[in-house]
């Protein structure tokens, strides 16, 4: 990888050696073969590009907010869109609507929006992770999710060519849009209506409050880890197994929230994925349900 990282270098940063369990918010994983960065979205149709060429697997993470990387980490290389290494991402208003740059923090849109009078984005408040992340897995809660008020994506395809589509064009379901798994996105156009910020900004608040005292804020997780199956309640069916408080490892069910498991003291990442399929297995034993997971596992476990 001597080469590659010497060829990368021109277009980006390369962080050696770099451990996954420091760029996800479960605090576990292993290696990258390449972690990089570069230092824009050209650079990173670039590298898009270089991979395919050179036949190197490529792997594209946000905030890591929404992962469970394995303990034995990523073969390739694993591209990070980072605001540490490419300029302040821009976020703006055109037209009466945001633009926004995928590696804007949902926490920084969320302050634009209301300091724009914005209303409707109270969704967002409380869940972590970049935009570009949130547009990915149509990320969301009861109050509405990304593509209800997403106008339009720009992205970077698997062969390193931008791409702007309108939403509508855009096949979303529940925790997703059907796009090429390692597009990167580049940016979005959302519009949402006009609105009192001081109501806004009351409502976004009571949201968070109710979310610190109902959800594990003070252990690493990646926040919800189940689909709400059809008809029923994640949390609801995992508390209803005795599941709560459950652990393997480092890795435990939440007792405040069951549908979040969390990192209760050095979890490895294969702790986290045991207790998943634990969980799993013990909901469709005594309830025929099937849960389905909201975060994405990816690398060699």
């Amino acid at each position: 990888m001597e080469a590659v990282c010497k060829d990368l270098s021109k277009i980006g940063k390369i962080y050696p050696n770099a451990l996954l369990a420091d760029y996800t918010t479960f605090k576990s994983g292993g290696p990258a073969d390449v972690l990089f960065a570069p230092y824009d979205y050209e650079k990173a149709a670039e590298t898009v590009k270089y991979c395919q060429k050179e036949g190197i697997p490529l792997t594209v993470i946000g905030a890591g907010s929404n992962l469970v990387v394995g303990d034995r980490g990523i073969r390739g290389i694993v591209m990070r869109i980072s605001s540490d290494v490419m300029p302040k991402p821009v976020i703006e208003k055109r037209n009466g609507m945001i633009f926004s740059e995928a590696a804007v923090m949902k926490d920084d849109f969320i302050k634009f929006a209301v300091a724009n009078s914005f209303s409707g984005i109270e969704f967002m408040a409380g869940i972590p992770g970049s935009v570009g992340g949130g547009i990915v897995m149509n990320a969301g809660t009861f109050m509405g999710t990304f593509i209800d008020w997403l106008k339009e994506i720009t992205y970077i395809d698997k062969k390193g060519v931008f791409h702007t589509v309108k939403s509508e064009s855009l096949m979303a379901h529940y925790r997703g849009i059907d796009i090429d798994s390692c597009a990167v996105i580049v940016s979005g156009v959302f519009e949402f209506p006009e609105g009192d910020p001081s109501m806004t900004q009351k409502k976004i608040d009571d949201i968070i409050s109710d979310r610190k005292a109902k959800h594990p804020w003070t252990f690493p997780s990646a926040g919800s880890v189940f689909k709400n199956p059809e008809g029923s309640f994640a949390w609801k069916l995992v508390n209803d197994s005795g599941l709560k408080g459950y652990k393997i490892g480092g890795a435990q069910v939440s007792e405040l929230h069951t549908n979040f498991i969390v990192n209760a003291g050095k979890a490895t990442s294969s702790d986290i994925r045991s207790l998943v399929s634990h969980v799993q297995k013990t909901v469709l034993g005594k309830f025929g349900i099937e849960l389905h997971t909201e975060i994405k596992m990816i690398g060699e476990f």
